[in-house]
């Protein structure tokens, strides 16, 4: 019997990324791969409130979300992911024209 850990699964501009811990071994998913698990998750998470801005997110606009064992412990929406990775985005081109 498999045993879950965590998943983390991340949306970013068309990309999507998971990554399960199951029986101690990394399984790392992308896109078409991911889908079960997207609509598996879509259909668990109902409404939740971002980590960052507080903002109520449905489950289809989430960026960001952290489950460990049966407990969401981290909700980013999209928004917020957004913005970080502009964040990062525009100090990479700070540190690259110095």
């Amino acid at each position: 019997m498999s045993s879950f850990r965590k998943l983390s699964l991340m949306r970013v501009k068309g990309l999507v990324i998971a990554v399960a811990v199951i029986n101690n071994e990394r399984h790392i998913l992308m896109n078409n791969e991911a889908s079960k698990v997207v609509r598996e998750v879509n259909r668990l998470l109902g409404l939740r409130r971002c980590s960052v801005c507080g903002h109520w997110v449905r489950p289809e606009d989430l960026g960001y979300v952290e489950i460990v064992g049966n407990k969401v412990t981290r909700i980013v929406c999209q928004d917020c992911l957004g913005r970080t990775y502009s964040d990062i985005a525009e100090l990479m081109n700070e540190c690259l024209t110095k």
